[in-house]
């Protein structure tokens, strides 16, 4: 991405950059780091149906939560253009939880770091939900509008799940849980450690007025170096200090609902 790329209202904003930082890309969008002489900003841009949809819901849930507690980016601007979608928000400081644990074999730092996601995640679902998120859901349930959306993904984009299992996810639902305010990726990937501690949470599309579980098992699901021993799940539950998910439970979020987005 070149700074000519960039809207202008969004450079206007940002003022004289001194330098650009390219991190690690994702899957879903481009992202870019920006300083200036007193700030850093974080670009993120998208150049796709569903993305461009994701990003605008990102927007909206960080404004949402900035007067909350919880460790977010500040969010200053969102530009539509008839292709693309761009984000202008406040750089976080931290390297991903994933990224800390592959690096880190010691094991109090790394018991450390994991207790604080589950404390991260705790504080997460003890946050008062915005009105609006609540209201969506009463005539139907966040996870009714998840299968809906899921349906959808199927029909019309490529995702890992297929019919036969969103048939199955129709059919079994989990039994129900108080609703919470949700990240709705809360994945290893998504939150920021500096010194063992959670000091960001990135990435907030799929935020609602949800199942806690959802969250649940996509913060425990195994990744290199990451809850791959249960000892990692024990030191995540101890800290989150809620019930363990069971094995359906973890079974119908992360290896199915999950699967659709």
């Amino acid at each position: 991405m070149q700074l000519t790329d960039i809207p202008s209202e969004m450079r206007e904003l940002i003022g004289n950059v001194k330098q650009i930082t390219i991190p690690r890309q994702g899957h879903t969008s481009s992202v870019t780091i920006l300083h200036t002489s007193s700030h850093s900003y974080v670009i993120k841009k998208t150049e796709h149906e569903l993305y461009n949809e994701w990003l605008a819901d990102e927007y909206k849930a960080l404004k949402h939560l900035e007067e909350t507690a919880l460790p977010v980016s500040t969010a200053h601007s969102f530009f539509a253009d008839q292709n693309a979608r761009w984000l202008l928000m406040d750089y976080m400081e931290g390297v991903t939880l994933r990224r800390f644990l592959i690096d880190n074999s010691d094991q109090k730092q790394r018991d450390k770091a994991i207790a604080s996601f589950g404390r991260c995640l705790k504080q997460l679902h003890e946050c008062s939900c915005p009105m609006d998120w609540q209201h969506k859901h009463t005539e139907h349930t966040w996870l009714d509008t998840m299968i809906s959306k899921a349906e959808y993904n199927l029909a019309n984009f490529a995702v890992d799940g297929n019919a036969g299992l969103l048939t199955y996810l129709k059919e079994n639902r989990p039994g129900w849980v108080e609703p919470t305010l949700i990240h709705g990726d809360f994945t290893t990937d998504n939150v920021l450690v500096r010194d063992g501690q959670i000091t960001g949470v990135i990435d907030w599309a799929g935020a609602a007025y949800g199942d806690p579980r959802y969250d649940v098992a996509l913060a425990i699901r195994p990744k290199a170096s990451a809850f791959e021993e249960e000892r990692d799940k024990d030191v995540f539950y101890d800290a989150y200090g809620k019930r363990r998910l069971t094995d359906e439970e973890y079974r119908y979020f992360e290896q199915g609902i999950y699967n659709f987005f």
